[in-house]
């Protein structure tokens, strides 16, 4: 089977619905000067612990390094509920296929700076792709529920790796604000909040305040701009962390636009913290578990013609 380059097939099946892709010296200092210097350097650090932006247990360059890959990396990620059998090599070579095993939940990290040509048997044959460096990817079931491999978010082996970062069209995040009715007094939670469209737009648009939760700092970076630029930064925070370890207790609405194995982790998060009537919308894919607890669905038909799924659950 031909090599095909992973990253556009993988954004065009998610895009599309299916499972579907951060000296100078001080000199002769008085007493004074220095107090003065303390009470200012007290006050910025202040300030900047009350910035929308906040990363738990980690400084920002600490998390960042954690994250991202280096320009040479590949991370793969088993995210099925079995072990897979692959076969890889690097490309442009003339080196032989080496066979891997990686159990379920493990992470392979390779070194390629050209990439990688790897090759995985599912029921409907041979498949063979050709993985970027830098990247990370993950074997996950498709919408057939067969074997198949897709962009991931990040090759940490401490956090899970719930979807790929592809942005919600405006025209779904305007309709799941309103079938979830939203409103000034709500407190909007989006788990996994990319570039921080969803809670941005309920404040803009309704008043709400909102947080955005996600693991990768250049979305955080991305929501913070964004929450600038729509004059809305003093009704919304963004919190780098990884979802399945955060706090979303006080939530009313909460966002989701993850996959459905993740939505389905999730759950018994969702269970545990959020209160009885708190109202949890979904893009794309159900909460598995939930079907008695849903109340409403919607396909929207965006610009380019794609159509997408809203579930409306009530927990």
């Amino acid at each position: 089977m031909k090599s095909k380059n992973l990253s556009s097939l993988i954004r065009s099946k998610i895009e599309k619905g299916k499972l579907n892709p951060k000296n100078r010296r001080l000199i002769n200092l008085s007493f004074h000067s220095l107090f003065l210097t303390s009470l200012i350097i007290v006050n910025l650090l202040a300030l900047f612990s009350s910035h929308s932006c906040t990363r738990p247990e980690s400084t920002t360059q600490e998390a960042e390094s954690a994250l991202a890959l280096s320009s040479k990396e590949i991370a793969i990620r088993n995210v099925v509920k079995e072990e897979v059998r692959y076969f890889i090599r690097e490309v442009y070579t003339d080196s032989d296929w080496e066979e891997k095993i990686i159990p379920v939940g493990a992470v392979h990290k390779y070194n390629a700076a050209a990439g990688l040509a790897i090759r995985f048997i599912s029921p409907s044959g041979e498949k063979e792709y050709h993985l970027d460096a830098g990247q990370a990817y993950a074997f996950r079931y498709d919408e057939r529920g067969e074997l198949e491999l897709f962009e991931g978010s990040h090759g940490r082996e401490d956090a899970v790796d719930l979807a790929p970062f592809v942005p919600t069209p405006m025209e779904v995040v305007e309709r799941m604000l309103a079938m979830a009715a939203v409103t000034k007094d709500d407190l909007v939670y989006d788990l996994g909040c990319g570039d921080g469209r969803i809670v941005v737009t309920a404040a803009k648009k309704y008043g709400a305040k909102g947080v955005g939760i996600d693991l990768d700092p250049r979305r955080i970076a991305e929501s913070l701009d964004r929450a600038k630029r729509e004059g809305v930064a003093h009704l919304v925070r963004f919190e780098q962390q990884d979802v399945m370890k955060a706090d979303f207790s006080k939530a009313t609405v909460v966002t989701l636009y993850l996959l459905p194995e993740s939505n389905e982790l999730l759950r018994p998060l969702l269970e545990k913290q959020l209160k009885p009537g708190v109202r949890v919308v979904s893009h794309n894919y159900e909460i598995p578990g939930w079907e008695e607890k849903q109340v409403g669905y919607e396909v929207v038909t965006v610009e380019n013609g794609t159509q997408h799924s809203i579930y409306l659950y009530r927990r």
